[in-house]
Order: C-alpha cells, then structure tokens, then sequence
C-alpha cells in the first residue's frame, strides 16, 4: 500500500543529533591523523569531542525542522484541499475560481430629520462614534420633516456592517438637515473580508467534487459561491416545474443564522441570469429557512478558553455537515465538543440529545442552523 507524504515519519531530533555526531567525530579523527602530533595535544581532542555534542544538536535540531516544514507544510500544497496562503491561490486560479475580495457594506434606509427641500447630496459624510464611515450614494430631499439616504461604507470588510437602529453623525454640517441618523430596520450589511483560506478551500472541495456541466445543480450552487459574502450553496433540480432551477444561498458573514439579505438575493440572480451562463425559463433563487438551535451547555472544566473552543467547534459542525432537507445525527453535537481540546466532559442541556436521534430539516430548502451558545456552571 503506497504511503501518503504527509505519513511518512521524519527523523526525530536525537537520531539526527546522532547522525550529525557520527560524522564530525569522523571528521575529528581525519583531522588527527593529518596533524602534526606536535601540534594537536590530548587537551585539543577533548575540547573539539565536547563541542562535538553542542554541535551535533544544533545541526540534529535545525535539520528536524526543515524536514517537518517539508512534511507539514510544503508537502501539503501538492494536495489542493490541503493547500494554504498563496499556495491555495494557485490551486484556485488553475479551477477558475479566484479568491473573492472584501465587499463593501450598504444600506438602503438610513434616516435623518430636517427642514423641508433641504437637500442631502450624494458624497455626504456620515460616520460611528468608533470613526466608521459611510458616504450618501444618491442625492436626497427632506420632506414632511425626514429623509431617507441610502449609503455606502467607505472601507470594504464585514467592520462596515451596522445592525439596525445604529445611531451615525454627519461628518460635516449640512444646511437644514440634522447632525443625527438612524440605521432603518434592514441595517447596513454586506460588508465581508478578503475570503478566508478554509472558505476558499470550501469552495475548491465543491468544484473538485462537481465537474461543470453546462447547467448542472452543482454550476449553479458554484455560480452563487463565486459572488461577496455568499458562503454556501446549493443547487434546486425543478423547485417550480419542469423549465425551472434553483439554488439555496448562505451567507455565514452575516448576523446569525447566516441569512442572505435581499440585496444578496438579488445580485445572486442577476450574475447566474447572465446569458453567459445559460439560465434556465425560470430561476429561483431561494433564502434558506432555517431551522434554529440555541444550545445550553455545562462543560467541564468551565473556562473561558473551552467555551471559546466549543463554540467554534459547533459553528464549523453547521457550516459542514446541514443540507437543506438534510439531516445531522445528535451524536455529531457531543463527538465535536468532546474534540476541544482541554474539555473533560460536557453536558448538552438544550437541545435535547437522544441516543440515534436525528435533527432533520423538514421541506426542501428548510437548513440547520446553529443560533446561540450559552453556558451555565
């Protein structure tokens, strides 16, 4: 049976230490032989033999290194879904599937008060208490006392994303329109990061595991992928008739349980809508309804640290494992929390977990999904 390069054994330090100690001892007494006697006296051999060892060790440890940097790391680039940093780049570029960059946040109704026909121009400055800045996009009239402006923030990433009811102030005076605004209901979102190796890989997993062809679920659910923010996916095969596709998004970026905003949804449809890629008569593009679980927990021992684990722990579990219509076995839940690192034994108070029980996801683009984490001692 052939072996995996990331199996194979690598010296450890002590035989490389010997190794390195066999040849300068062999090298000492070379030395010795061609010397001049007169020259080279017993104290001159003991004090190169008690280098030796110092010496064998650093070369032993420095050689471990470079062979498990060879093993662990640049053996592991070779294999696409192991690949890493610039690395996965590469891999990514040769599928087509680029590494998505940071999108900016934007919100449709942030409102403001003011003195009728005062005008807010497009460029107008509005920013957080923390310094967050974002720029009106459209020009705007006061009426009836309010106006609405739709914004922009001005630096890309998922710091740009504001929940509803988040309080902004103008930058700079403005003639008849009041300093503060408010962040209507939809909040301020679609703001993400540079994508992240582990949803890069994700990504790559998905297009490894599902050749293009010309309009297959799997073409759609990568179509969807390749966009900002949209994290998962999922093709429909006739989720409205037999001239009809679909495709189930996510967007983990987003405030839990991860749902796309309509904003998302809409520019999902547009990119697949594009002829280029041969849209079907009917195209669905479908929000997941998901089906929540809030977790209570007592975990042994209680710490900060194990707490923070778990919760990761459980957040990569439903990033993984739920499909919609899907289901995921109970027992999945405590193996994952029984993985972190430092935990003893744990207690799932909530939801309740049943010997061979099963969470299941009851229509066709209903998903699980995890809400919150709490803990109790």
């Amino acid at each position: 049976m052939a072996v995996s390069p990331l199996q194979v054994p690598i010296p450890s330090i002590g035989e490389l230490s010997q190794n390195a100690a066999r040849l300068l001892q062999q090298s000492l007494a070379q030395a010795a032989q061609a010397a001049d006697p007169a020259k080279l006296t017993a104290a001159d051999l003991e004090l190169a033999r008690g280098n030796i060892q110092a010496l064998a060790f650093v070369e032993g440890l420095g050689l471990h290194g470079a062979y498990r940097y060879l093993r662990d790391f640049i053996a592991r680039q070779a294999i696409p879904i192991k690949s890493a940093g610039a690395f996965l780049d590469g891999w990514l570029e040769t599928y087509k599937l680029p590494r998505k960059g940071a999108a900016a946040a934007s919100g449709l109704a942030v409102a403001g008060t003011g003195v009728d026909d005062a005008v807010v121009a497009a460029g107008t400055l509005l920013q957080t208490s923390d310094g967050r800045q974002y720029k009106v996009t459209a020009d705007a009239t006061v009426s009836g006392g309010a106006v609405s402006v739709a914004v922009l923030a001005l630096v890309a990433g998922v710091g740009g994303n504001l929940a509803a009811s988040s309080t902004l102030q103008l930058v700079s005076p403005v003639n008849g329109i009041d300093a503060t605004w408010t962040v209507g209901g939809d909040g301020i979102s679609g703001g993400v990061d540079v994508e992240k190796d582990d949803a890069a890989v994700y990504r790559l997993q998905q297009r490894l595991s599902n050749e293009p062809r010309g309009g297959s679920p799997g073409d759609y659910a990568r179509w969807a992928m390749s966009l900002p923010g949209i994290t998962r996916a999922w093709g429909v095969r006739n989720p409205a008739g037999p001239t009809s596709a679909g495709v189930i998004i996510m967007a983990d970026g987003n405030v839990a349980p991860g749902l796309p905003t309509e904003s998302q949804r809409l520019m999902v449809r547009d990119y697949i809508s594009d002829p280029r890629r041969g849209p079907p008569d009917e195209l669905h593009v479908i929000i997941a309804a998901p089906v929540v679980h809030n977790y209570t927990i007592r975990l042994r021992p209680d710490t900060a640290a194990n707490r923070e684990a778990t919760i990761a722990a459980l957040q990569d579990l439903y990033f993984r494992e739920p499909t919609p219509g899907g289901g995921m076995p109970h027992s999945h839940v405590s193996e994952v929390i029984s993985g972190v690192v430092g935990e003893y034994n744990h207690t799932v108070l909530s939801p309740l977990l049943e010997p061979g029980g099963v969470f299941t996801a009851p229509t066709f683009d209903a998903l699980l999904a995890l809400g919150t984490v709490n803990f109790v001692t």
